[in-house]
């Protein structure tokens, strides 16, 4: 029995590591055929690499990268987004949206307060797992700064563990958020990127036949949060999504002019 279960699992690791090989082969192929200008063609290697290896934020950045020099802004836009889902520290893809936002035609528009706009920036300035650890090592330190409290015979050192804990405390919590907020980012998926050259939007999930059923018009590359999903009764069962974009303007899109984060 343990000789099966030594066979399995060198098996295993062999499978494994011949799939790293291979998808680290195949992204070398993409990256030179990127530094070739084959575009296209590194495009199809990257997308190889993507499901060899699964989920990588350097990966989608390089796709992102694949489809802005193939003038595809939308799914550059799309990709530098998922990049950032994954990994909030990738400045890099951070930088590259940045820029890409300032060629497409709907600027976008963060209305958020200033004390949203510094929240937002400590969050990204970490991975969620690295504020978790944080967090953790916070509170480990407040613990036993309250256990210094309780068993010092001394009034100074009981002052400095008592007001030194409460301090600790303030900050775990606020670290705790911090990851809790990265992690539910990184899972959100509400919202998507306009991937058609431009969308018509609908004051309700139908086709805008009449001028008094358009709402507005987006185009590639465009944010957008979606709020409510319906199919349509007609053939071809079409999926419709309630969209908001900007403040509170809400419309209507089709599901196939857009993509998900």
């Amino acid at each position: 029995m343990k000789k099966i279960l030594t066979i399995i699992f060198l098996a295993t690791i062999n499978l494994c590591f011949t799939t790293y090989v291979a998808a680290s082969d195949i992204t070398q192929q993409a990256d030179s055929a990127y530094n070739e200008t084959a575009y296209a063609n590194a495009l199809s290697l990257y997308n190889q690499a993507l499901d060899s290896i699964g989920s990588s934020s350097n990966l989608y950045y390089n796709i992102g990268n694949t489809h802005y020099r193939l003038g595809d802004l939308g799914r550059a836009v799309l990709w530098y987004e998922r990049a950032l889902q994954l990994d909030p520290t990738n400045n890099d893809a951070r930088e590259n949206l940045a820029f890409v936002n300032t060629r497409i035609t709907d600027k976008p528009v963060n209305d958020q307060s200033l004390i949203g706009r510094i929240y937002d920036s400590i969050v990204n300035s970490a991975h969620y797992d690295t504020w978790a650890w944080i967090t953790f090592s916070l509170f480990t330190l407040t613990i036993l700064a309250f256990v210094g409290y309780l068993i010092s015979q001394q009034i100074t050192i009981r002052k400095a563990c008592f007001f030194g804990g409460g301090i600790l405390l303030i900050v775990t919590v606020f670290t705790a958020s911090l990851a809790l907020t990265g992690a539910s980012r990184s899972t959100n998926h509400n919202f998507a990127i306009i991937t058609s050259p431009s969308a018509q939007l609908s004051t309700a999930p139908r086709e805008t036949i009449e001028a008094d059923t358009q709402a507005f018009l987006l185009h590639e590359g465009t944010k957008v949060e979606i709020v409510d999903s319906v199919v349509s009764s007609v053939p071809g069962a079409t999926r419709w999504y309630e969209v908001k974009v900007g403040g509170n303007a809400r419309a209507w899109i089709k599901g196939n002019d857009m993509e998900r984060i």
